[in-house]
C-alpha cells in the first residue's frame, strides 16, 4: 500500500467507494478530523457535513449524512454513512427548483419505482440544501 491509505465507503445499501488515498478530511461530531497514513487507530461518530479525500493532487468531495469512522492500526479506514453523494455545485435556487419538480412529479406519479427514485432525489436534494444553508452561514 506504500504511503496510502486505503479508504472503504458503505451505506446501509451498498459500497460506494473503495480505493487508495493520500488523506482524508471528515467531518466528526468534535469538528473536523484529517487522516494520513499511520494515523492512530481511532473510532468517530461522523456529523453531516462534506468529507474530502485526497490522491495525488487531485481532491475530491463528498456529502455525507451520519455514520461513523473506524481507523485500524494497518492504514485501513471504513467509514461507514446512513447517505454519501458526490459534491455538486451548491446552488440555493437550483436546489429549491429541482425540490419543486420533484414534489410535483411525486404528487402525478402512480409507478412505485419511479416513487422511489423521486424520494431518494428529494433526499438527497434536502441534504444538498441543508449543506448549502450550513456554508452560507459560515
Amino acid at each position: 500500500m506504500g504511503n496510502k491509505l486505503r479508504l472503504t465507503i458503505v451505506s446501509q445499501e451498498e459500497k460506494l467507494f473503495d480505493q487508495e488515498v493520500d488523506a482524508l478530511t471528515l467531518p466528526t461530531a468534535n469538528g473536523l478530523i484529517t487522516i494520513l497514513k499511520d494515523h492512530q487507530p481511532l473510532i468517530s461518530k461522523l456529523a453531516f457535513g462534506e468529507m474530502s479525500y485526497q490522491i495525488g493532487n487531485q481532491k475530491s468531495e463528498m456529502l455525507i449524512t451520519q455514520g461513523f469512522v473506524n481507523k485500524k492500526p494497518d492504514n485501513q479506514v471504513l467509514v461507514v454513512v446512513d447517505s454519501a453523494f458526490n459534491a455538486r455545485e451548491l446552488n440555493d435556487e437550483k436546489i429549491k427548483a429541482a425540490i419543486a419538480k420533484a414534489k410535483e412529479a411525486y404528487k402525478i406519479s402512480k409507478d412505485k419505482k419511479e416513487l422511489l427514485m423521486i424520494e431518494t432525489s428529494l433526499k438527497q436534494l434536502f441534504w444538498e440544501l441543508q449543506l448549502a444553508n450550513k456554508k452560507k452561514k459560515s
